[in-house]
């Protein structure tokens, strides 16, 4: 008899990142498997959605001869809930599979009926030079993963990029649209970038909490997509990447210079403020806009929709260089910024994206337009998206915008103030459309009430000549 222990402790850890791969509604019965193997005395667990595979070794090394078999996730999850103190071990005679794990302390042995092994889907083989990451990779791409984009439309957005065009300093950058997350300084062993899919695993595991290294493995073929592993001393994640080219977005990232205004937030600050932006009024499910006004603190106000008067905190614990300005912006897309640690916070003006930044750090938001508030319109639909010519061939050519690490070059306007003050043209002659439409209508309306009023003033004189025409002399 041939047998894995599973110690139940690193088997509660290996389940919660598997169950971050293994789908609930999978068409492939398959896929609802867990796959555990004995090589060498190695044991392995591995989960896969065909498009990526995570695999959990055990820290212990055990005897015996090689054997793997499928497990179904749910008997797995049960048995390790069920066994609080004592190991699940799985046991093979070579023919058949069972499960012994404790219930109440009890023993019970119950039969693997899971799919054949012949049925698992290969994993890709990974022969491609490594490379151990910094230490700030792990926080960096997991950041960058909560601002990707959920946009079926724009599948390169759907992914963090690892930017490697830049010899000098190679970054980490995601987008949704409406926000754009860029950190570095990394060193990555590929040419030019490469797209991680944003995937449940690696935010939900401890994939990245430990020294990670990384590796792209490319096709057989020049067209075929590249496969990428991130692996630390217990797991390892392949996954295949998202093909496209990835926009330019340094074309949209401000020089903060001298024309800006600063705010230095100070750790009490900060955490006023993540306690204060959920809780203010004006969560409208669209723009949840909150306005940030600098003058000799930071004032953060919020209103609702049919509020007159803004609701109005201030906030001390900071340091202001610049003059005063006041922008809107959406709090769902703030918050995270100070959760990252971006802690100076730069204002142009009311119609510019706001920077937050530190350390090789940098967030740009976009702002919420003031006419929003007023009009409960939706937000303007400039983002700092960047576009590529063949995404956007009517967009005006911009100027090269020199990057955070840039020094002694001039300072060159926002690209994306005129395309927002070509936006404000476009509304305005919409607007001045439908008033025109408008007076058109008012106009049907006003002559069908004539019509409608020289009709009946007709048919009361026809009635009137009726009655004349009736009267004997």
């Amino acid at each position: 008899m041939n047998t894995i222990t599973l110690p139940t402790s690193e088997l509660k850890s290996a389940l919660h990142g598997l169950g971050k791969i293994i789908g609930k509604r999978s068409t492939l019965p398959v896929l609802q498997h867990v796959r555990i193997s004995k090589n060498d005395g190695k044991v392995t667990l591995q989960a896969s959605d065909l498009d990526a595979f995570a695999t959990y070794t055990m820290t212990l090394v055990q005897p015996g001869k090689s054997m793997e078999a499928l497990v179904p996730y749910e008997q797995l999850s049960k048995a390790s809930k069920c066994s609080k103190k004592e190991d699940v071990t799985m046991l093979s005679d070579g023919k058949n599979t069972r499960l012994r794990y404790y219930i109440a302390g009890n023993p019970i042995e119950q039969p693997v009926n899971g799919a054949s092994v012949q049925e698992w889907p290969p994993a890709p083989n990974i022969t491609a030079e490594t490379t151990v990451m910094e230490p700030g990779f792990g926080g960096a791409l997991r950041q960058a993963m909560e601002c990707c984009s959920t946009d079926p439309s724009r599948v390169t957005l759907n992914g963090a990029c690892l930017d490697a065009n830049d010899a000098k300093a190679h970054y980490v950058v995601a987008t949704n649209g409406r926000m754009l997350y860029a950190a570095n300084t990394f060193h990555f062993n590929i040419k030019d970038h490469v797209i991680v899919p944003n995937s449940r695993f690696i935010t939900g595991s401890d994939l990245l909490d430990a020294e990670c290294s990384f590796a792209v493995q490319s096709g057989k073929k020049p067209d075929d997509a590249k496969h990428i592993c991130l692996k630390n001393d217990r797991w390892e994640y392949i996954v295949r990447e998202v093909q496209g080219k990835f926009p330019n977005w340094k074309q949209v990232l401000p020089v903060v210079n001298a024309g800006w205004s600063k705010v230095q937030l100070l750790p009490t600050a900060v955490d006023q403020l993540l306690k204060v932006i959920p809780n203010l009024p004006g969560r409208d499910g669209d723009t949840n806009t909150i306005r940030l006004c600098l003058e000799r603190m930071l004032r953060v106000e919020a209103k609702n929709k049919e509020d007159a008067d803004w609701t109005k905190v201030s906030i001390c614990e900071v340091d202001l260089i610049g003059k005063p300005k006041t922008i809107c912006v959406n709090r769902d897309y703030l918050v995270p910024a100070l959760k990252f640690g971006l802690t100076e916070l730069a204002v142009l003006d009311d119609l510019s994206p706001m920077v937050a930044m530190k350390s090789g750090k940098v967030m740009v938001i976009m702002p919420v337009r003031p006419t929003a508030l007023t009009t409960n319109a939706a937000p303007s639909p400039a983002s700092p998206t960047p576009t590529t010519p063949e995404e956007r061939k009517d967009m005006p050519r911009t100027p090269k915008i020199q990057t955070p690490t840039s020094e002694n070059q001039p300072a060159q306007g926002s690209a994306l103030k005129t395309v927002i003050d070509q936006v404000e043209k476009m509304r305005e002659s919409l607007k001045t459309m439908v008033q025109g439409f408008g007076d058109v209508t008012n106009a049907l309306k006003l002559a069908e009430k004539e019509k409608k009023a020289q009709e009946k003033e007709i048919e009361t004189v026809r009635a009137s000549v009726r009655r004349i025409q009736s009267v004997s002399i």
